[in-house]
């Protein structure tokens, strides 16, 4: 159930996301106005698969954020041989932040039932 509800709230959000930017052109502007976007779509897009993997596979947090940070290195590493893409490592930086900023969320949140499960 739990899966489900998190599945729709990504799908609201990207489907709002997406509607705004087809739809505003200032939008579009405000998005692709400073030049660290590809920062902030690594930040979205690790923080994304994390959250995906750790609600899929059920494994324990340390070990998806770890896994998964092992193939923000792995991908950064391949981009670095090939010739169109650069692999750098600002770009492996903002994946480890993205999955650090899951890990927080997540924590925080367990931490949070666990505190209020205590006070019934």
């Amino acid at each position: 159930m739990k899966s489900r509800y998190h599945l729709s709230i990504l799908t609201v959000l990207i489907t709002l996301f997406f509607a705004l930017y087809f739809s505003s052109e200032e939008f579009r502007r405000l998005v692709f106005r400073s030049t660290q976007i590809d920062s902030i779509g690594h930040i979205i897009s690790f923080f994304a698969l994390t959250w995906v993997l750790h609600s899929i596979l059920k494994l324990p947090l340390l070990n998806t954020m770890l896994t998964v940070a092992f193939y923000g290195a792995l991908t950064e590493l391949g981009q670095y041989y090939l010739g169109f893409r650069s692999g750098e490592f600002n770009d492996f930086f903002s994946d480890l932040v993205g999955i650090a900023l899951f890990g927080l969320v997540r924590w925080s949140i367990l931490m949070y039932r666990n505190r209020s499960g205590n006070r019934l």
